[in-house]
């Protein structure tokens, strides 16, 4: 075989690995009179190229080499009933469930909904100096994208440990490292889809002789309010979930109860302190997809 035949072969078998005939029209007899070549869908083929990574990884992953699957149901039993080294009734069970680990979710969501409040209140004059609809100017707006673009790279987990060196233990630390995680994502949506408004009327409130300001008010913000609503919400679920690896690093909040039941081996607490997260969760995901369907 040349080497022009093989190249030939070659281009013809990946042509039609990419491209289909699809029949357009036909005969009396049922015979082909027209057809067309139409590309093929890539989903299979990013199926398989994801399989195959996915098993490449699994050969850098070192197995474990006995899996106890018949520790999930004593954990669980143990999470979820007295035991004689902790909370030895169910009349102490309830008590810590009521008298100890609500009250610390509690302070959580008011650790969680400052953190946020403050991150959404330094995002907002940032997402409008960083959006190009509003700012023409590249040399504005692309530094502050870089800079809340690299704030957003660093983990919520080593906020949380930053903060701590900065404010100490306790809550402070954890509303800290949340404004700051909030800061990035609505920062993230929000100029990106300033982006995406319709601007006629914003042009039309500057031919006025508005100014900028002025006219992001009056033109986008009636654009802009739903989504932000949106996202607001959103974050603050995300932060509720977040605070809870926050207290493994000493950052307050409902997490550190559950770091210091968890190492102490206290599972009986643990599932006294997950049964009300997990109500306040589910709660939260109605609340804010209520809000959000009224909103927009």
């Amino acid at each position: 075989m040349t080497n022009s035949t093989f190249k030939e072969n070659n281009a013809l078998f990946w042509h039609k690995i990419f491209y289909r005939t699809v029949v357009v029209s036909v005969d009396e007899n049922n015979n082909p009179t027209k057809t067309i070549e139409k590309k093929r869908s890539k989903a299979l083929l990013w199926f398989l190229l994801v399989a195959v990574i996915f098993a490449l990884s699994c050969c850098f992953i070192n197995q474990p080499k006995t899996i106890r699957l018949d520790q999930i149901q004593v954990i669980f039993g143990q999470m979820f009933s007295p035991s004689i080294w902790s909370l030895k009734t169910y009349d102490q069970y309830w008590a810590y469930l009521f008298n100890t680990a609500i009250p610390a979710i509690w302070d959580t969501i008011e650790m969680v909904l400052i953190g946020t409040t403050l991150g959404t209140i330094f995002a907002f004059p940032l997402m409008l100096i960083a959006s190009s609809n509003i700012v023409v100017h590249e040399y504005i707006y692309q530094p502050i994208r870089f800079f809340v673009d690299f704030i957003r790279t660093i983990p919520t987990y080593v906020l949380a440990i930053l903060c701590t060196v900065f404010f100490g233990l306790g809550e402070t630390a954890g509303t800290w490292a949340i404004a700051i995680f909030t800061l990035g994502i609505m920062f993230k949506l929000m100029y990106e889809y300033i982006d995406t408004c319709d601007m006629n009327p914003f042009e039309a409130s500057i031919s006025t002789g508005a100014s900028r300001l002025k006219a992001f008010c009056v033109a986008l913000y009636p654009q802009v309010k739903p989504m932000f609503f949106s996202n607001f919400l959103y974050t603050f679920e995300i932060n509720i979930r977040a605070s809870v690896i926050l207290g493994f690093v000493g950052a307050g909040g409902i997490g550190q109860m559950l770091s210091n039941a968890m190492n102490a081996q206290q599972y009986d607490k643990v599932g006294a302190i997950l049964i009300p997260l997990f109500v306040l969760v589910v709660c939260l995901q109605l609340l804010s997809g209520y809000l959000r369907r009224k909103s927009l």
